[in-house]
C-alpha cells in the first residue's frame, strides 16, 4: 500500500527520501491526515526537505496527540462526539473511528467503583468516552471505554506519557472489546493500561496524575458493563487464562499468572458490584460467539479446537421485575 496519489506526488516533488516516506506512511495509516500537517511543520523548520530522515518523524505522534487532545477535550466536555485518534488499519489513514462522550463520571458509576475499591481510594475524575473503531491497530468493530482526565493539561500529560496508548489519549487505561451489533452481543477482551505505572524516572511527570487515576481499570470496566446492559446487549468477558491466546502474546514474554489473577479479580468484583453474575457458557452461547465477529483469529482457532467454556464467561443480569 502507499499514500493516495495526490499526497505521493507532493512528497516526491519535494524529494522526501524513500525510507522517510515509509516511516511517515506508517504514522499516516495509524493517525491520519494530521500526521502530514505536523510533518509539514517539521519540513518548514528543516534545512532542506530531502535531508529529513526517519528519525525526524519520531516526534510526530507526540505532537499529533497534543493537538488532538487540546482540540477535542473541550468538545467532549460539551458532550460532542469527535473523530478518534487511532484510525482503523483497513482504511489506510483515510478515515477514523469515532469518540463519543458519555458525560462525567456520575454518581451511579462512582458508587459502583467505590464499592469495589473502598473508601480510602481515589476515583478518576473525568469524562467517560466511548470509542467505536478507535482502538490502536484498527481491528474492526472494536468498542472501548476510557475516562479522560477532567483537566485538559492532565489529559495531555497522560497522552504524552510512555505506555501502550491503545485507545484515547488522556486516559490512564481502558476497557475494550468487540461489538457485533447485528447479533446484539459483545465480547470484552481487554482491560489494559494506556500508560505505564510511574516507577523511578519512568513517567515521573505524571506521577501525581496517575495516583488520582490509578483505579482506571475498575472505572472503565464498570462504565462498559453499565453501557452494554443499558443497551440490552448480551455481554461476554474473556477469562484471564485466555488473555495470552486472544492477544497472540510472544511466548518469550508470557502473560504472568499474577496478571491473569488480577484480571479475573477485577472482572469478578466489578460485575458483582454492577449487580450481575459471571456464568459459564450455556445453550447456544458458543455457537453465537462462533457465528459472530466478536473473536479475533487466534481466539477463534482456540475455541474451535478446545471450546469456549474455559476461555469466556457470560455476564448474567437479574431479570427486571414486572409491576
Amino acid at each position: 500500500m502507499s499514500f493516495p496519489a495526490h499526497i505521493a506526488r507532493v512528497l516526491d516533488q519535494y524529494g522526501v527520501a524513500a525510507d522517510t516516506k515509509a516511516a511517515l506512511y506508517d504514522l499516516y495509516v495509524a493517525l491520519g491526515d494530521e500526521v502530514l500537517e505536523v510533518f509539514g511543520d517539521i519540513a518548514d523548520e528543516a534545512r532542506s526537505v530531502d535531508s529529513l530522515t526517519p528519525d525526524d518523524t519520531l516526534g510526530i505522534r507526540a505532537r499529533v496527540v497534543e493537538r488532538y487532545v487540546r482540540r477535542c477535550h473541550p468538545l467532549w466536555r460539551e458532550g460532542q462526539p469527535t473523530a478518534s485518534l487511532w484510525h482503523p488499519r483497513e482504511l489506510q489513514g483515510r478515515a477514523s473511528g469515532v469518540a463519543m462522550p458519555a458525560g462525567a463520571v456520575g454518581e451511579e458509576l462512582a458508587q459502583v467503583v467505590r464499592s469495589v475499591v473502598g473508601d480510602g481510594q481515589p476515583l478518576p475524575e473525568g469524562i467517560v468516552v466511548i470509542g467505536k473503531n478507535a482502538h490502536y491497530g484498527g481491528r474492526n468493530e472494536t468498542i472501548s471505554f476510557d475516562v479522560v482526565a477532567a483537566s485538559v493539561d492532565d489529559a495531555v500529560a497522560l497522552g504524552m506519557a510512555a505506555g501502550q496508548q491503545h485507545t484515547l489519549p488522556g486516559s490512564a487505561g481502558e476497557t475494550s472489546g468487540t461489538l457485533d451489533a447485528a447479533r446484539n452481543l459483545a465480547l470484552i477482551w481487554e482491560i489494559q493500561p494506556n500508560v505505564y505505572k510511574p516507577l523511578g524516572e519512568r513517567n515521573r511527570p505524571i506521577a501525581k496524575i496517575y495516583r488520582r487515576h490509578r483505579n482506571w481499570h475498575v472505572t472503565t470496566l464498570a462504565a462498559a458493563l453499565q453501557w452494554l446492559r443499558s443497551k440490552g446487549i448480551a455481554t461476554y468477558v474473556l477469562r484471564g487464562c485466555a488473555l495470552a491466546t486472544a492477544h497472540e502474546v510472544n511466548p518469550l514474554k508470557p502473560v504472568s499468572k499474577t496478571i491473569e489473577e488480577l484480571h479475573d479479580r477485577t472482572v469478578t468484583g466489578v460485575v458483582g458490584a454492577c449487580g450481575g453474575e459471571l456464568a459459564g457458557l450455556q445453550g447456544d452461547d458458543e455457537a453465537r460467539l462462533l457465528e459472530s465477529i466478536a473473536m479475533n483469529h487466534a481466539l477463534r482457532k482456540f475455541v474451535e479446537a478446545n471450546g469456549a467454556a474455559g476461555a469466556i464467561w457470560r455476564v448474567v443480569w437479574p431479570r427486571a421485575v414486572r409491576v
